[in-house]
């Protein structure tokens, strides 16, 4: 062997070693977070985030709240497939509590996967099981986090989303009644596209995790050992190509999936455990 790849095999060898044991510094984020998520669990729109835009293009996936057409319109959303799926708030719009759809958009707080990494996991159901059973499950596995997407069917399927924007200072977490005022939708069985994350319990609270808290603390969601939060696209039908994402034509709604009242029927989730939360320089924002 030439000393030119011997040497090049070293180097290899030692950058895949920095990633995987080296400082945080040294690691690639993910996830990826836009904006600021404690503002978003605390209902606030930082003066720094009012004029700029989101590219969902940018993202593999991500979830967390986002604004077509204006602040007044933040509600719950997916981004996948170079989409945000948005759950508007705004009260005068005739699309009021709609979905929709668009590339660019605005956010408080939004925690994405960047379109380089791949996944590290696979995570197939191979039975019936309630959104506190995957979170026990994946805590067990990647107690530090684990981001996860993919297509599942569900049944049956209950979902929640908020119903006014949270711009006014109103903590989310302890207004619930306030944000969520329209009630529950419901299918006996679906076919859903999941973006989530899930946690052990005791690494939410620890030192450097506060963006973890924030994010969860939307609408909090807790089993035993695991906590976790998924946001779903609600799909007209099975999908035709599991490898690809979700078509506009075929999306009904978007939510976050009720822990206790959703069961996990059979589907294949992605996973990309959680090494650092960062900015990933800004490479979201619209150029």
């Amino acid at each position: 062997m030439s000393l030119k790849k011997e040497l090049g095999i070293l180097l290899g060898v030692g950058v895949a070693a920095a990633i995987i044991f080296g400082p945080l510094w040294w690691r690639p984020a993910v996830p990826c977070v836009a904006g600021d998520l404690t503002a978003r669990a605390q209902a606030r729109v930082p003066d720094s985030l009012k004029e700029i835009y989101l590219d969902a293009e940018a993202m593999r996936f991500g979830l967390g709240s986002a604004a077509i057409g204006g602040w007044e319109g933040l509600g719950d959303a997916v981004a996948v497939g170079g989409l945000a799926w948005v759950r508007t708030t705004r009260t005068d719009s005739p699309k009021y509590f709609a979905t929709v759809s668009n590339r660019y958009f605005q956010s408080s707080g939004f925690a994405y996967v960047s379109p380089d990494r791949e996944p590290m996991a696979s995570f197939r159901l191979q039975q019936p099981a309630t959104l506190a059973q995957l979170w026990e499950s994946l805590a067990r596995q990647y107690p530090e986090g684990v981001m996860f997407s993919g297509y599942v069917r569900v049944a049956p399927l209950r979902l929640i989303a908020i119903a006014r924007p949270a711009i006014d200072g109103r903590a989310v977490l302890k207004n619930a009644a306030y944000y969520y005022t329209r009630p529950m939708e419901s299918a006996p069985e679906a076919w859903t596209y999941v973006v989530g994350i899930a946690a052990a319990k005791s690494t939410t609270s620890r030192l450097g995790r506060a963006w973890l808290t924030s994010l969860l603390a939307a609408r909090p969601e807790a089993a035993a050992n695991g906590a976790g939060l998924a946001h779903a696209l609600w799909l007209k039908s099975a999908p035709a190509d599991i490898r690809s994402p979700p078509v506009r034509e075929n999306v009904n709604a978007v939510g976050q999936l009720v822990v206790d009242q959703t069961t996990l029927m059979n589907g294949e989730l992605k996973l990309y455990p959680v090494t650092r939360a960062g900015g990933c320089g800004d490479a979201a924002r619209a150029r």
